[in-house]
């Protein structure tokens, strides 16, 4: 015979009411059956726990010692039980996630938001970096999923990479800004002005801008995009604020095709997602199909 969660749940019930017949009717079991299951725990232990007398029970010296153990030990096993049903719900656990830089800009304010509302138990380590950063990541069991746009890295035999949803990408200035005296803009027309990105020039070679800021922050690029007469490329959602007031204008270049920008999730083939990992996978879909991804919704 064990000790089991029910019988320190029986002996602390016992030790509470001072009463064989009054715990029995607590726990909904017969009073004979408890008197013997604790009897039982007495023969295997060797010492009475509680003294029957004619008017109930008293908890014995040594019996005390058992009850707070017994207290300590129900506790420990109620918050274990609390914290895997959160485990199971995705609100518990941890878990490492990665995000390319203009995702991370847009969507972690929201992520955070839903991750660590007051019931959950959730620890979460967020990674940023460009694609192929995130990809060495995942095969070093840093984290177990990332999100980043198309283009940014290849599919590859032991990566499995599924489609969460898709962004729509532009080309914008501040306000006030030279090229928007243009009525059509070229490619060629960009060489004046710097060139903002998170990405290294060789990975976007068709924009023949000479200066160039390389930062994976996204709020830096556009709080200097604001300031300077640089020109960047990121998505709708993350600069809405600033179009609506006006201190940002999308422009349009001939020969730069922008549009939806598809955004993947990868993982390791085979490997099964955490609860965790599968609720932050839902929530980046819900982000993206609802257009919602933007900081500019939670201010």
């Amino acid at each position: 015979m064990s000790t089991s969660l029910n019988k320190l749940q029986q002996i602390i019930a016992v030790a509470r009411c001072r009463s064989f017949s009054r715990a029995a009717e607590e726990l909904h079991m017969s009073q004979p059956a408890l008197s013997r299951s604790i009897a039982a725990a007495e023969a295997r232990y060797g010492f009475p726990l509680f003294n029957r007398m004619s008017h109930g029970v008293e908890v014995t010296s040594a019996g005390q010692d058992v009850v707070e153990q017994a207290q300590a030990l129900v506790q420990e096993l109620q918050v274990f039980d609390s914290n895997l049903r959160l485990i199971g719900q995705g609100k518990g656990g941890r878990l490492s996630v990665g995000f390319a830089p203009l995702l991370a800009s847009q969507l972690l304010t929201r992520f955070a938001a839903d991750f660590l509302r007051p019931d959950s138990a959730a620890q979460i380590r967020v990674m940023i970096r460009p694609g192929r950063g995130l990809l060495d990541a995942l095969k070093n069991d840093e984290i177990e999923v990332f999100f980043f746009p198309e283009s940014h890295i290849q599919d590859a035999e032991d990566i499995e990479i599924g489609l969460v949803g898709q962004v729509m990408s532009g080309c914008f200035v501040r306000a006030g800004h030279p090229l928007l005296e243009r009525r059509q803009i070229a490619r060629d027309d960009l060489v004046r002005y710097p060139w903002l990105s998170s990405v290294e020039p060789h990975l976007a070679p068709d924009v023949p801008s000479k200066a160039r800021l390389i930062c994976d922050n996204y709020h830096i690029l556009r709080e200097t995009v604001m300031t300077t007469d640089a020109v960047c490329i990121c998505s709708t959602d993350f600069v809405a604020m600033q179009l609506a007031d006006g201190s940002l204008k999308e422009i349009r270049v001939e020969g730069l095709p922008l549009g939806d920008t598809r955004i993947y999730m990868a993982k390791l083939r085979r490997r099964l997602n955490s609860p965790l990992a599968s609720e932050a996978i839902s929530a980046v879909r819900r982000y993206l199909a609802a257009g919602r991804g933007g900081e500019h919704l939670s201010q």
